[in-house]
């Protein structure tokens, strides 16, 4: 079997309609989901987004002794394993984090491709002037160098097709036409959308909120936001954010159609996924941790956060839902089982 896997950053499982959104517009996923299995009850285990992969790729809960911080020499990842056991291996990835600074989430694969730009990646320096669609205080830890990187980073954009997850799955449509008559490949897709700062066309907003006046907060809050935002702004960031799943999903599905065209549908595991949710007024907050310009902490982790999407595609079986209690960990030695690769002994 080839195998592909694609994880899309911060996507909230209460958002998709295969897992009962009845308000947002998702029809690709759904359509993926109804010839899968559906698990009803994944839960994130190291967060977030770096310390997410970490598990995703060893197969263990990392959380225990290692922080966010770059993969470790000794760890045994996935990439390797797969390599070594005759696979090609292919990397196609806009999430920043795991890409910069040395952190070596590339490690392994036979190629590799980033899409730079994404949040506060040192990409553009240009234009020098930027304007910030809200207030300061209104943002992320009150401090708004982040979010102005993002739209140095973006400011040349002009169409759909521009976004970082449309770059990202296009990317990954042109290696499969050109690599799908291997013997055997590992394809791994990690796009960093929905995460913020959430900059979808406008269309997509004007969806779910196509009346509203005020500021456009693209780059929210991390904490309790009472005294920070209105309820009016509150409903505009959950138009925001559905805006961009609903994005996600209309170029996650040009992905799923080109592995469709290419009849790779017959003899490829193609599993979708997530690392952890976001708030959007639930329970008084906003974000994912409290980080202000003088403090960073926890907040509480409910469903929001914890409960995720997980869909796995099988060839010539038929789709169901999946009850069973599972974690990103468990994700590394099951596509080892379908590889049929025997699993490394760290791997818990």
């Amino acid at each position: 079997m080839n195998i592909i896997l694609i994880v899309s950053d911060t996507l909230r499982r209460d958002h998709l309609s295969c897992y009962g959104n009845k308000w947002i517009s998702t029809p690709y996923i759904e359509k993926f989901a109804k010839n899968s299995f559906v698990f009803d009850n994944a839960y994130t285990a190291s967060f977030p987004t770096v310390p997410n992969r970490t598990d995703l790729i060893t197969g263990r809960w990392t959380f225990t002794y290692h922080d966010w911080a770059p993969l470790p020499k000794e760890e045994i990842v996935l990439s390797s394993v797969l390599r070594e056991s005759g696979y090609t291996t292919m990397m196609i990835v806009d999430t920043p984090h795991i890409m910069k600074d040395g952190y070596n989430f590339d490690r392994d694969y036979h190629g590799w491709i980033w899409i730079r730009g994404q949040e506060n990646d040192r990409f553009m320096t240009d234009p020098i002037e930027i304007k910030l669609p809200s207030s300061p205080f209104k943002l992320r830890a009150h401090k708004s160098d982040t979010l102005i990187q993002h739209l140095r980073n973006t400011s040349l954009n002009k169409h759909e097709e521009d976004t970082f997850v449309a770059k990202t799955m296009n990317e990954a449509s042109k290696w499969l036409e050109r690599n799908y008559k291997h013997n055997k490949f590992f394809l791994y897709v990690d796009t960093f959308d929905p995460h913020e700062p959430w900059d979808p066309p406008h269309y997509f907003v004007d969806m779910y909120d196509k009346n509203y006046k005020g500021e456009e907060i693209l780059y929210p809050y991390y904490g309790p936001y009472k005294g920070i935002y209105t309820q009016r702004e509150i409903k505009h960031l959950r138009a925001h954010y559905a805006g961009e799943v609903t994005l996600v999903d209309r170029w996650v599905g040009k992905l799923f159609q080109k592995i469709e065209d290419l009849g790779l549908f017959s003899n490829t595991i193609i599993i979708f996924t997530t690392d952890h949710g976001f708030y959007i007024g639930e329970h008084g907050f906003t974000g994912k941790s409290y980080i202000t310009k003088d403090f960073q902490g926890l907040l509480p982790l409910y469903n929001e956060i914890t409960h995720i999407p997980l869909i796995i595609y099988c060839p010539n079986t038929k789709g169901k839902r999946i009850k069973a209690f599972v974690q990103p960990p468990d994700i590394m030695p099951t596509i080892l089982e379908f590889a049929n690769v025997k699993v490394p002994p760290t791997v818990q």
